[in-house]
């Protein structure tokens, strides 16, 4: 499926690094979990989990990880994991 042209992602730099984090969630795998999906449309630099996008953002907004856990069913570790990068600058 393609966005229409004015939601679009803008082409990204071939260097550009994907906005991700390294989870293991309920299957026990560890892998890299994309945080921005359009910022990376196209791009297979992570796997898309959509608990993870919406922890993000409300991690960004100031909500801890305990509650973000019970919220979206993540894993206690990849919430704290979440909300400690959110807090970064």
């Amino acid at each position: 499926m393609r966005l229409p042209d004015h939601l679009a992602p803008a082409p990204h730099p071939s260097d550009h690094v994907c906005s991700g984090v390294r989870l293991t969630l309920d299957d026990g795998v560890e892998r890299t979990y994309l945080l921005d999906l359009l910022a990376c449309a196209g791009k297979r630099c992570g796997t898309y989990e959509a608990r993870v996008h919406l922890a993000h953002i409300l991690a960004r907004q100031g909500y801890r990880a305990a509650w973000l856990a019970e919220f979206t069913g993540l894993p206690l570790t990849a919430a704290q994991r979440i909300t400690d990068l959110a807090a970064q600058p």
